[in-house]
């Protein structure tokens, strides 16, 4: 039971903070108060919009904004009354969180507009190109500093386009609730040092750790997830 319970809050938090989250980007006195994010990190205030799943702002209208947080409010009311259910098992908690945000999704997708949806693919796209800039001068660099050979640096390559590949994949997998993205993200993590160990020399290694302690380039915050800047 003591187990059960534990899950139970823990995912319910993970609930509650996404929720959170997407209220703060919809408030109506049109402050929106997170920075685009692949983590979701809070980050520095930006004009209103609405942060869609890959990211890109949208501009919604105020009865769309209306209709938002409307959304939120009957997401986050049947959370917590399934919270409430003591006579159901851990998986039965799981299974109905998972059916609240696969509606709740739903009914906020069904609000944008064609030029809206056309917008997000505008978007997406050129966030994408400028992502694949960005890693390919951060691999010059990399390769300039460490002296990679052309085999390292195809490696590595090969190595962070894997994990890339599985960050989207648990990103955009709608059978994960948040909390468990953010497990399966964490492991992820682990998984990016095992590829630079397995390519670079140790000397190498050890000067690639001092340059990511000391933030030369590799992002705000000292390191680069799998699922967006990369090495």
């Amino acid at each position: 039971m003591h187990t059960k319970l534990l899950g139970r809050s823990l995912l319910f938090a993970g609930v509650l903070l996404t929720c959170g989250i997407a209220q703060a980007q919809t408030r109506p006195d049109g402050a929106d108060s997170t920075h685009r994010s692949h983590f979701g990190r809070p980050g520095a205030s930006r004009s209103f919009g609405h942060h869609d799943r890959y990211g890109h702002g949208i501009h919604y209208t105020p009865e769309q904004r209306s209709q938002l947080m409307a959304i939120n409010k009957e997401f986050h009311d049947k959370s917590a009354e399934l919270y409430k259910k003591d006579d159901i098992t851990l998986k039965e908690y799981k299974a109905g969180l998972l059916a609240l945000q696969k509606d709740k999704r739903s009914k906020m997708e069904a609000l944008l507009t064609p030029q809206q949806k056309e917008q997000i693919a505008a978007r997406k796209k050129k966030g994408e190109e400028n992502r694949q800039v960005a890693e390919a001068a951060r691999m010059e660099r990399l390769k300039l500093r460490l002296n990679l050979s052309d085999d390292q640096v195809a490696k590595i390559k090969a190595g962070q386009a894997d994990l890339h590949a599985q960050a989207r994949s648990i990103h955009e997998n709608e059978n994960l609730l948040p909390q468990q993205k953010m497990e399966q993200m964490k492991d992820l993590m682990a998984k990016r040092k095992d590829v630079f160990k397995s390519v670079l020399t140790p000397e190498q290694y050890s000067q690639f750790e001092q340059m990511m302690q000391h933030r030369h380039g590799f992002g705000r915050d000292g390191h680069d997830g799998p699922g967006g800047r990369a090495i």
